[in-house]
């Protein structure tokens, strides 16, 4: 089958986005408090080059009160230092930012 070769790009990079995780780009904004959900988020903006250095990434998938659920994409959601990553650079970082912050919690 041809495929467009104005398609073909398109195809490709939607397959490859898939494979990294990126095909959630289009979920739900985070759910909580919009002001919590936008400090959590400047901080995981400070964490993400590190993360992306190894083709990985965080997302926030909501505030729940104190709480914090993320979920990994990319590399990161099979890879073996899950949580190192969090417990050593992730949770220490929003901890020194955010007074408020209770847990921090993963969701696949």
């Amino acid at each position: 089958m041809d495929v467009p070769a104005h398609h073909a790009g398109e195809r490709a990079m939607n397959w490859l986005a898939r494979i990294l995780g990126r095909a959630r780009a289009e979920s739900a904004p985070p759910a909580g408090d919009p002001a919590r959900v936008a400090e959590v988020e400047r901080v995981l903006a400070q964490c993400a080059p590190a993360l992306a250095l190894d083709g990985g990434a965080v997302e926030l998938v909501a505030v729940e009160g104190d709480d914090v659920v993320l979920r990994w994409s990319g590399a990161c959601r099979s890879c073996s230092a899950q949580h190192e990553t969090l417990s050593g650079g992730i949770e220490p970082w929003l901890r020194r930012d955010l007074a408020w912050l209770g847990r921090v919690r993963v969701t696949t």
